[in-house]
């Protein structure tokens, strides 16, 4: 398998650190950039070194486990590796790699059968906390305890941060030391590895408004059975499929995933869309695993074209397709945030970039996923902090955190920049910057803020036409002709399609012709406006640019 530049640089890195530190580096890529690979690689090559040697792979989840595996034995065909986990229903701890669940073995009995390791790797390293209780803690101290020489560790992660800790490297107290190797998105977009991904401001009526008193919080974020019944309200989710349908399915987005609050919603969610005509099915942590492979097998062939699900999508999962993210849960965790925003990023076939509704006001909490970063937290009675905005050799911003007094940067090395405060105590709620809410590019490689772009045009003519669909459902198809244009702007009118799609194109309809009548045949909808000028009082439209294309955003008399 070759090796992406930056794979061999992080892999290069991290083999140094653990030959020359004697702290926990932390190796971090973005989602989709192949973190497995790099630290199957790196197993490889710890055993070149020491045919001998034990490697311990812990992580979470059983997709985790199983994907682990399935990288290393492509790198490594006759890696001699084991799975202990209790619901894979594999339990080996003798093999020289053993890639473990952290529940699994975080009981006496398995830590006391697994023998010594040389090496502990922890996949997605952000879960590990600081708390003495917690399952990680534990492992690592009983292999500290158990062995003359402790097992190196070092851990992979495209989030390097936890809700209430803040980044979970370099501070006094933090498990792992520094960064080994961090490259950002904007580089890897740039270098054709990842795709954009775009935000545009959803339908207010859409917005599930976590700032509602009736939500409460739960271990520092929102409280999913507060958040369930105001995500639940009929005309929110009507809004909400009414809008994805506007933004994404007519223009030709046929993979997208919905993340949900909780089951329920999620059943509901995807109810709705049957209704409306689309195919969708759902995933949740009580789907049997013959059924969510078989799903997932439908929607990576493009024959699910809605994927809801409740927090089971949004770590080692791989869907190259998907070109729409519908995040439908508000959320304070800025992990959770890029982890589900990071699903739509894996380049595919001809897949320029991938659209993010945002109905959960997250941008607008957390920023841009490229940007954006935790918040920064200082008491009075504990030392303060800078965060090191250099620009590393690699063209990224190093961002590592140092205490108030280090004159140097702990991560690159940088000078501490003159006149450097320290952080203020208060938390903020919103991001400093609204743009991409507003309509800009997501995760782009430009640091310039792109504007949003609209335009008042005048209307020489309407017509109208029925066209079908990519899931071959027809539908209409309203054109402006404006002055001194070839080609007509369009509007999709779903005329035809049943349940709240049917609903929605109805209002449309009627918000158009200023008419009660709802013609339910496209063919008949098209002969009003092209026989009998349904539409001919429209004057002036306002089209706005979001992304590729220019949308029809309203209509004067």
């Amino acid at each position: 398998m070759k090796l992406r530049y930056y794979q061999e640089d992080s892999i290069n890195a991290t083999l140094h650190w653990l030959n020359t530190q004697s702290t926990h580096p932390l190796i971090v890529l973005p989602t989709g950039s192949g973190k497995t690979v790099v630290f199957a690689t790196i197993i490889k090559q710890l055993f070149e070194r020491n045919p001998n040697c034990r490697i311990l792979i812990l992580a979470h989840r059983q997709e985790l486990i199983s994907q682990a595996k399935d990288k290393l034995l492509s790198v490594w065909p006759c890696a001699p590796c084991g799975i202990l986990a209790a619901g894979l229903k594999e339990f080996d701890v003798e093999s020289n790699i053993v890639i473990a669940s952290r529940d699994t073995l975080a009981t006496p009995k398995r830590l006391d059968s697994s023998g010594e390791f040389d090496y502990i790797i922890v996949d997605e390293a952000h879960h590990v906390g600081l708390e003495k209780a917690s399952r990680y803690q534990k492992i690592f101290a009983n292999f500290k305890n158990n062995q003359y020489l402790e097992p190196k560790i070092f851990g992979v992660t495209a989030t390097p941060y936890r809700m209430g800790q803040g980044f979970i490297y370099g501070l006094d107290g933090q498990f792992f030391g520094g960064v080994s190797y961090q490259i950002g998105i904007p580089q890897l977009i740039k270098d054709g590895y990842l795709c954009r991904l775009s935000a545009f401001k959803v339908s207010d009526d859409a917005v599930i408004d976590a700032s509602n008193a009736r939500v409460k919080f739960k271990g520092g974020d929102y409280r999913e059975a507060d958040l369930e019944k105001i995500a639940m309200e009929n005309q929110t989710m009507l809004a909400v499929i009414a809008d994805w349908i506007d933004k994404a399915y007519s223009k030709g987005r046929m993979s997208s995933v919905f993340f949900c609050v909780t089951v329920a919603h999620a059943n509901k969610m995807c109810m709705l869309l049957r209704d409306a005509g689309v195919e969708a099915a759902v995933i949740t942590a009580e789907t049997p695993d013959a059924d969510r492979a078989d799903i997932l097998e439908k929607f990576e062939d493009g024959l699910i074209n809605a994927l809801c699900n409740v927090a089971v999508l949004t770590e080692g999962w791989d869907a190259p397709r998907t070109d729409c993210i519908a995040l439908l849960r508000p959320t304070k965790s800025l992990g959770l945030y890029v982890q589900i925003c990071g699903r739509g990023m894996r380049t595919w076939g001809d897949k320029t970039d991938c659209l993010l509704l945002d109905y959960g006001e997250n941008i607008d909490r957390h920023g841009c996923i490229d940007k954006a970063k935790p918040p920064k937290k200082a008491d009075n009675d504990e030392p303060k902090v800078w965060i090191c905005d250099a620009v590393t050799e690699s063209g990224y911003l190093c961002l590592g955190i140092n205490d108030y007094f280090d004159k140097k940067c702990i991560e690159c090395g940088a000078d501490k920049p003159k006149g450097v405060a320290p952080p203020e105590k208060k938390e903020p709620e919103a991001a400093t910057s609204r743009i991409a809410a507003q309509g800009s590019v997501l995760s782009d490689e430009s640091d310039e803020e792109v504007e949003v772009l609209e335009k008042i045009k005048y209307v020489d003519s309407v017509s109208a036409e029925v066209k079908t669909s990519k899931n071959g459902n027809e539908y209409l198809n309203v054109k402006f002709v404006t002055p001194g244009e070839y080609w007509p702007q369009s509007m999709p009118i779903m005329i035809g399609m049943q349940g709240t799609a049917g609903l929605m194109a109805g209002k449309k309809w009627k918000a158009l012709t200023n008419s009660d009548f709802i013609p339910r045949i496209p063919y008949i909808a098209a002969d009003f406006v092209n026989l009998d000028g349904a539409m001919s009082h429209i004057k002036q439209i306002t089209v706005r640019k979001e992304g590729r294309y220019w949308n029809v955003v309203s209509v004067y008399f």
